[in-house]
């Protein structure tokens, strides 16, 4: 894992986990601008992710959110990266995102994220008769590749975006 301060830090983990609240906290601690992949796929397609997902698909949002990746793999700003819930789905993404950062992953129990984005009606992921079961369904499939591609892992249950921040600062410096 990369120590140098020169380095992107990217937040990874299931939706619900914290990744913008704790990059918002983590922005402040160590001075560096915060983006959200989502926000610049929104700017770059000036279209909500739900009229994306609608219009292209999940394979249509996710070729354009690789390439929003292989963007900033190629940035020598220090940013602080909060990405979707989908982004290290893909083995590309995830080279990107080691190419010049570290890549930290957020957790956090099913029943902490059910709770944190129940009726949440933009997370096109989650539109069913049964949202529990979905995350439990989603959570299972992505979990090998959130932890393959994690260089740190920091769970955000019955923690403040706050405390999960000083936790990742501190995990970073080791």
């Amino acid at each position: 894992m990369r120590q140098e301060n020169k380095m992107q830090i990217y937040l990874i983990g299931f939706m619900g986990t914290g990744k913008t609240s704790t990059g918002i906290e983590l922005a402040k601690l160590m001075n560096r601008e915060l983006l959200d992949s989502d926000d610049l796929i929104v700017k770059k397609e000036g279209k909500t992710i739900p009229d994306i997902f609608k219009e292209a698909g999940e394979e249509g949002f996710r070729k354009i959110e690789t390439g929003i990746f292989r963007n900033l793999s190629q940035d020598d700003n220090n940013y602080i990266i909060s990405c979707g819930g989908g982004a290290p789905l893909r083995s590309e993404n995830v080279s990107f995102m080691k190419k010049n950062g570290v890549v930290v992953r957020l957790t956090a129990t099913a029943e902490t994220v059910f709770k944190r984005v129940k009726g949440d009606t933009k997370r096109p992921l989650l539109q069913s008769d049964d949202p529990m079961k979905r995350i439990i369904e989603l959570m299972s499939q992505r979990e090998d590749a959130y932890s393959d591609a994690a260089d740190i892992t920091v769970s955000t249950d019955g923690r403040t975006p706050y405390e999960v921040a000083v936790r990742v600062a501190s995990a970073l410096t080791k």
